[in-house]
């Protein structure tokens, strides 16, 4: 078995200072080379293809509820027919013989002798196919293959068999299609120009300017710099309606905007001289902020009308749906800081918005209980009626409403459970689909079920009896496309595909009958032996008490798997704690493949007890859970970090909580600075990255969170660029460095536009006038993703080594394993 898998060399400039290294303090041996190694293998993103078939994206075939789809195989792949009758799959074609005709008309295409000389060469489990799509009617299949770097379009017919390739169609860069795909929109100096079949160009606005541009992403969206490097043409900020007739699309105003400095200290492309990257954003009350407008155009007669939304709202808005019928759009509106929202009727014509629905908050007004999650709105009826989601009576709940008159006409779920997400509607049986949590009593509250309810009102139907999470993979708020973007329900064959597992037991894949969930087949069961022959194992899922003694919080426990010589284990708490998402794995995928935070399973393999929990102040859960601490949500975060670490030690006394070490990038950054300076007695260790630490001097968003800001003089604007929210003090984790009593190491990327270096320099100066110790690791030319970077991770593992276990971090060579390597391991 090969335990090690390498990562990758690091090719960061990095400056760190650590302490000298202590001989262990109670005799434990340190962790050798092959451990390093072993736990580098457990790392996430070594883990990516260890789990073969863990869900199914079904490519629906008609009304029987048949679907084709790709598949694992232990050395390749297969594209399979399931057929919901006999409840099994058969091949979709031939593969041997496709892969020989795609050789052929490849080899025929570059003009080579022959299939052989191809590379890679198509063989029938590794294709080399993207994009497939496949008619059964005509039993053609379209896909690119990649063939020496080169993209090459290919059709075959399956009966007979035989395949054509051909050079792709031109395409422009940062084009938007219309529905047809026969017109298209792209941004060009900072206008929009529609591009017409026949391969004619129109103007369709001409008074865009630097920085008050249509269809444009704000500078401060996050990935400029790295946009800038690539050259990557984006395309407009938009939307067609569903016939394509209108655009929808903004514009962005950044003119009143001071550019922030960033410097690419050792650049990328040779150059000498460091280079500059200025990027335009406002602090939280300066007079000049961003500025959007929503504006509607007719392409076809170049009509177009700015929205116009009335007081308080701020302009700009999002796009709920179309009301084509009469000719409107219904977008939604919230003020500065999310307390009031509406949904507004706005005309086509003259781009007026009247409100339809109009709703208070007491902390913010959120449409899905995770914020990066498409919004739960929908419009129903071509316009005539709307499904609302609110969290008014302390549980995030659909309502439908009257479009026209604004009028409620009926709940449509009720209770002390929460909606997650829509996830289809059928509007001839007025019926709706979604997920929730929480309903199903004595259950893991994080698990998911699909239900269906009624449209006008009723009970809700289970269609997902398993104790598990069932995954219908929520669109993202930056995704395009249909509520349901994985096809999981088939509504015209009342069928649908349900993945579930739990953090122990690897996905299982079925078909269901949308009447009453009632099994109709077994589709996959997923196979994660490579997966634990590599050493991963499941963490332990537990239930334990908040800080306040009452409230059930979700931890998962990953116990020590390396032998120190002692029975007490170094505890390590994982986190991240941010308002706006839950972090701890649910299910099997996000157990072995998690995004924020990583490497649990790797620092365990070390012989650190690991945990990783979401207190109150994250969201999934009810209003009072999420909105606890309000706006100071981190802080009581960590109290039930602290309550959880103590409350699971008295159930595993492995776990030495005299001994507590936390990190965390990101909002994680932020909350492991918080604790270990907010609470010293307990943390003795922290690994801080790209946390936020004073938001008076981050860039404006954060108030839906925090809370509006209020200065001395009661407004919510600077006077002076000195000027600090003084509702904001409770926030300023640099106004907590006399507290520092352990070992902190401070980290950041110099390129980060997410968490700007200027945060983690503003810690570093109240700690240095503090005149207290701590290490820092600087990465040169790393963004917000640097805290992914191998060298990164390795110095992580390192600190708390050294600071928490009182040993030698070894020195790894990370190039290939030796043969004696690999028996150690």
């Amino acid at each position: 078995m090969n335990d090690t898998l390498r990562i990758g060399s690091h090719t960061a400039c990095v400056c760190f200072l650590a302490l000298a290294c202590s001989p262990s303090a109670n005799g434990a041996p340190p962790p050798s080379a092959a451990d390093y190694k072993a736990a580098d293998a457990l790392y996430e993103p070594n883990l990516i293809e260890f789990v073969k078939n863990q869900s199914v994206a079904a490519n629906w075939l008609g009304q029987d509820g048949s679907f084709w789809y790709r598949r694992d195989l232990p050395d390749g792949e297969e594209y399979v027919r399931f057929g919901p009758e006999a409840g099994e799959r058969t091949p979709l074609f031939d593969h041997v013989s496709l892969a020989e005709a795609l050789g052929e008309a490849l080899a025929t295409h570059l003009g080579l002798d022959g299939p052989e000389s191809l590379d890679p060469r198509p063989t029938p489990t590794d294709l080399g196919l993207s994009g497939v799509e496949y008619d059964d009617e005509t039993t053609t299949l379209s896909a690119t293959a990649s063939i020496s770097g080169e993209s090459i379009s290919v059709i075959c017919t399956l009966e007979p068999m035989a395949c054509e390739a051909r050079a792709p169609e031109a395409t422009i860069p940062g084009r938007l299609l219309s529905p047809d795909g026969r017109t298209a929109v792209v941004r060009r100096s900072d206008n929009l120009v529609v591009l017409d079949p026949e391969g004619g160009k129109r103007q369709l606005t001409r008074d865009g300017a630097p920085y008050y541009s249509y269809g444009a992403l704000p500078e401060n969206s996050l990935s400029a710099i790295p946009n800038r490097k690539s050259g990557v043409v984006l395309p407009p900020q938009a939307t067609w309606s569903p016939d394509g007739r209108f655009l929808v699309a903004s514009r962005v105003d950044e003119r009143s905007l001071e550019p922030s400095p960033f410097v690419e200290w050792v650049p990328q492309d040779g150059s000498l001289r460091p280079l500059y990257h200025p990027i335009r954003s406002a602090l939280p009350g300066e007079a000049g902020q961003v500025a959007s407008e929503l504006f509607v155009f007719e392409p076809a007669s170049g009509r177009q009308a700015r929205v116009v939304l009335p007081e308080p709202y701020e302009e700009g808005g999002t796009l709920v749906g179309w009301g084509l019928a009469n000719r409107e759009i219904f977008v939604l509106a919230r003020t500065f800081g999310w307390k009031k929202a509406a949904l507004l009727r706005v005309s086509l014509e003259t781009g007026i918005g009247i409100p339809v629905i109009e709703e208070d908050a007491e902390t913010r007004f959120e449409t899905n209980t995770v914020l990066y999650n498409a919004p739960n709105l929908r419009v129903v009826g071509d316009g005539s009626e709307v499904v609302w989601y609110s969290d008014r009576t302390g549980w995030g709940h659909l309502y439908l409403y009257d479009a026209g008159t604004g009028d409620l006409k009926n709940a449509i779920t009720e209770g002390e459970w929460a909606v997650a997400d829509v996830v289809a509607i059928d509007e001839g049986r007025r019926e709706i689909y979604f997920t929730g949590t929480a309903r199903e009593k004595g259950r893991d509250p994080y698990h998911r079920h699909l239900y269906r309810a009624p449209l006008d009102g009723g009970d809700p139907i289970l269609l997902t009896a398993e104790d598990a999470d069932h995954d219908f993979a929520p669109q993202s708020t930056l995704a395009a496309g249909t509520p349901d973007p994985l096809r999981r329900v088939n509504l015209e064959a009342q069928v649908f595909i349900d993945t579930y597992s739990t953090v122990s037991s690897p996905p299982v894949t079925v078909l269901r009958s949308t009447e009453d969930g009632r099994l109709i087949a077994e589709v996959e069961r997923a196979d994660a032996s490579a997966l634990f022959e590599a050493g991963w194992q499941a963490p332990i899922r537990e239930r334990v008490l908040a800080a306040d003694g009452e409230t059930a919080l979700y931890a998962n426990y990953y116990p020590p798997r390396r032998d120190i010589g002692s029975d007490r284990h170094p505890v390590i708490d994982a986190v991240y704690g941010g308002p706006q998402v839950f972090v701890t794995p649910r299910n099997f995928v996000e157990a072995y493949s998690s995004g924020n935070p990583r490497y649990e399973s790797s620092l365990a393999r070390l012989g650190f007890a690991v945990v990783t929990v979401d207190g109150r102040g994250t969201p999934g859960r009810s209003s009072a859970f999420r909105d606890a601490g309000y706006p100071e949500f981190t802080q009581v975060g960590i109290d039930d970090h602290i309550a959880a670490i103590k409350a699971l030690a008295e159930r595993h006394p492995e776990m030495d909580i005299d001994n507590v070490g936390i990190y965390g990038w990101s909002w994680g950054g932020t909350f492991s600075a918080q604790a270990i300076l907010s609470r010293p007695e307990f943390y003795k260790v922290s690994v801080t990255g790209a946390g936020a630490y004073d938001y008076a001097a981050l860039y404006a968003g954060f108030e839906p969170f925090t809370g509006v800001p209020t200065f001395e003089d009661g407004g919510h604007e600077q006077s002076t660029p000195q000027d600090r929210p003084t509702s904001w003090e409770a926030l300023d984790v640099t106004a907590m460095a006399d507290n520092l009593e352990g070992k902190m190491l401070i980290v950041y990327g110099d390129l980060d536009e997410n968490v700007p270096p200027t945060q983690a320099f503003r810690l570093i100066d109240a700690l240095t006038r503090a005149d207290k110790r701590y290490d820092l690791m600087y990465l040169a030319n790393r963004t917000h993703a640097g805290g992914y970077d191998p060298f990164t991770v390795h110095r992580t593992w390192d600190y708390f080594v050294e600071h928490l276990m009182a040993a030698t971090p070894p020195e790894v060579d990370w190039g290939p394993e030796t043969e004696e390597e690999s028996k150690d391991g």
